[in-house]
């Protein structure tokens, strides 16, 4: 096994990043779908994050907005980054990608997830109620409080979609990339053979 240069490395951070970020988007429209059939306002969700750092209206909405895909993308580029450490790792299927990526989403869940919605965003909505800014972060905390079993049970359906996608997009982005790999060690070791 030839050792992984920094290059590398590098290259498979910023396609785990671009396939992280796709996962979010995926993420993105099922929490405006939630939104919407909770009769919440558009973008409640990443409104919650910001209220749980004492921000409001639009600047808590656009905060948890970026917390949410900056996190994606980095869970991406770690993603990726591991799956070059071992050969049993390597994504070189769309459907590889997708397995190792629910079992990821599941992972992150439970390591993530969990601990800060029950450390963090639960206190956040109990203490949020006294201190909302407007009626309409009223009714999201409310109908949130409302809802949370449902949510977290949901919340682990959305972890194994993220990973699945960020999985799909990390197997067609690398694919190519191992085949390539394949091929110069390939040659790699035709050179080293001796001419008969």
């Amino acid at each position: 096994m030839m050792p992984i240069s920094r290059h590398e490395m590098y290259g498979k951070a910023k396609a785990g990043s671009v396939a992280g970020i796709a996962g979010g988007v995926a993420l993105l429209a099922s929490f405006f779908g939630i939104d919407s059939s909770l009769n919440l306002p558009t973008g409640s969700f990443y409104m919650m994050i910001g209220l749980a750092v004492g921000l409001h209206g639009m600047p808590a909405i656009l905060f948890g907005s970026i917390v949410h895909f900056v996190t994606a993308a980095t869970i991406g580029a770690v993603f990726c980054m591991c799956s070059a450490l071992h050969p049993a790792l390597h994504l070189r299927s769309i459907w590889k990608g997708m397995f190792a990526g629910g079992v990821t989403g599941l992972e992150v869940y439970a390591i993530f997830f969990m601990p800060i919605t029950l450390y963090l965003m639960i206190p956040a909505l109990t203490s949020a109620t006294g201190s909302v800014a407007s009626g309409q972060e009223y009714l999201a905390v409310s109908v949130l409080k409302a809802h949370l079993s449902t949510i977290i049970w949901g919340a682990l359906v959305l972890h194994v979609l993220f990973g699945a996608v960020m999985g799909f997009f990390s197997g067609m982005i690398l694919h190519e990339d191992y085949k390539v790999r394949k091929k110069s060690l390939f040659e790699l070791e035709s050179e080293s053979m001796p001419a008969t």
